[in-house]
């Protein structure tokens, strides 16, 4: 139990670290791509002004008149007018409003081994694109990229030509690849040393609380066993006077009468605590063997039919398979035994006067399960989940109708476990309850199942 809690806490604490260390990753990333994105813009947004001031400057000298007079053509003059400030991984176009090209900087890179072109068909799509002012956007052509954007000149001599600038951000975009893996790299190395650290401080926060259980449970079990031995002498006690209670006044064989079932009942939670602190302790121990858990079943119902038959249930057998040999189990029987008498005597306890016990088995070559079903007082759904719990009662009318010990459907749930089967329970208040427990036809050895 202690190493389920142990190993839940880490996990949880490192889901914790986790989830902080994905969100500062994803914070720091978003602002070095930020920082990247905002310095490239700033530099093509430059660029674009001074080419813009440049252009104008150009359209006032002679040269200017002619390179941008319609009636010349264009191919008698130098198209390659770049600005001052162009680098060599930058380029710089000139669109008239019709969308021809007026001037075109060098189409060279400087990221590139040799000063690869730019790939001019590849942008020719964003050249042609009416720019939104100082909106710059990605384009990707032969594994690189460029940013590219521009203006529409507003005013002037050339109004309405249009201003676009591009830069390769091929290296950018690499280190940003690399620094995402840098940082995933480096959250994965911080969560397996805050799981570690999570596993740890787990170990230790829960370490006082494992001495104090190991106390409770020692204690359960040293009590347990020291109450067996004066049980033994009252029930021998009992027996010894109930041979002669023939002889008593009534008054006496009443009172005879009540401490019998007050040391049956004593005996019984006795039994119960031990069996509890054992499983808890994982010290349980099955007897694994084959046998046929249709007789069993109906060995339970015959040693509980005097109950029924006291209380006015109605005990039956609901199964209509006859094949014993479809229905053998391999488990251990005194246990499965237990399990059957629990919840029987549980459906019989909770029934009512004229009330009727179903008890079937249900055999597959993969599994076998029965069930038991009563006629009884139900159990509301917001209760279902703690019927397992030691001691639970649901309410106070339950636990005055009830003479047993709190701790049978606790017992019989590690039962179940112990065997790796499955328990199942459907209940509608004042309708009934259905229990199903499925087991394995050949399951594992269960030797020293350890329930904790």
């Amino acid at each position: 139990m202690f190493k389920r809690t142990r190993t839940r806490l880490t996990r949880e604490f490192s889901l914790t670290v986790g989830i902080i260390l994905m969100i500062s990753a994803i914070f720091c990333l978003w602002m070095v791509q930020h920082m990247l994105t905002t310095s490239q813009d700033n530099q093509l947004r430059t660029l674009g002004k001074q080419y813009v001031s440049e252009l104008q400057s150009l359209v006032e000298s002679p040269k200017g008149q002619i390179v941008f007079d319609a009636a010349v053509g264009k191919e008698k003059f130098n198209t390659n007018f770049a600005p001052a400030g162009l680098q060599l991984n930058q380029m710089a176009w000139l669109f008239d409003p019709n969308g021809e090209v007026i001037f075109q900087s060098e189409p060279t890179s400087k990221l590139v081994p040799g000063g690869a072109n730019f790939p001019i068909t590849a942008l020719l799509p964003s050249l042609l694109k009416v720019p939104e002012d100082n909106v710059y956007h990605n384009v990707h052509s032969d594994g690189r990229t460029f940013r590219i954007g521009g203006i529409v000149i507003p005013s002037g001599d050339i109004e309405n030509y249009r201003v676009i600038v591009a830069q390769e951000v091929t290296s950018d975009i690499v280190l940003m690849k690399q620094l995402r893996w840098a940082f995933a790299g480096f959250a994965l190395l911080l969560l397996a040393a805050g799981g570690a650290a999570g596993f740890v401080l787990a170990g230790r926060a829960m370490g006082p609380i494992a001495r104090a259980f190991n106390r409770q449970e020692q204690f359960t079990s040293d009590a347990s066993h020291e109450l067996r031995t004066p049980l033994s002498i009252l029930k021998s006690a009992f027996e010894v006077l109930e041979e002669q209670s023939d002889k008593l006044p009534d008054f006496h064989r009443g009172v005879l009468t009540k401490s019998g079932r007050e040391i049956h009942h004593m005996s019984r939670l006795v039994d119960n605590l031990l069996l509890l602190a054992r499983s808890d302790s994982g010290r349980i121990e099955l007897v694994v063997s084959r046998f046929s858990l249709r007789y069993t079943i109906r060995q339970v119902m015959e040693q509980l039919e005097p109950i029924a038959a006291s209380k006015l249930v109605q005990l039956e057998w609901g199964s209509t398979q006859e094949n014993e040999d479809e229905a053998m189990v391999q488990a251990d029987e005194v246990r499965i035994r237990q399990l059957v008498l629990i919840l029987i005597e549980n459906a019989i306890q909770y029934n009512r006067e004229g009330g009727k016990v179903t008890v079937s088995l249900a055999a597959t070559p993969q599994k076998t399960s029965f069930l038991v079903t009563d006629t009884g007082i139900g159990i509301e759904e917001e209760h279902l989940p703690r019927i397992f719990e030691r001691f639970y009662r649901m309410d106070k009318a339950r636990t005055r109708r009830s003479e047993g010990t709190g701790l049978g459907l606790a017992i019989a749930k590690q039962i179940v476990d112990a065997h790796r089967a499955k328990i199942d329970v459907w209940s509608e208040p004042g309708v009934g309850t259905t229990f199903r427990v499925t087991l394995p036809k050949v399951s594992d050895s269960f030797q020293n199942v350890d329930l904790s």
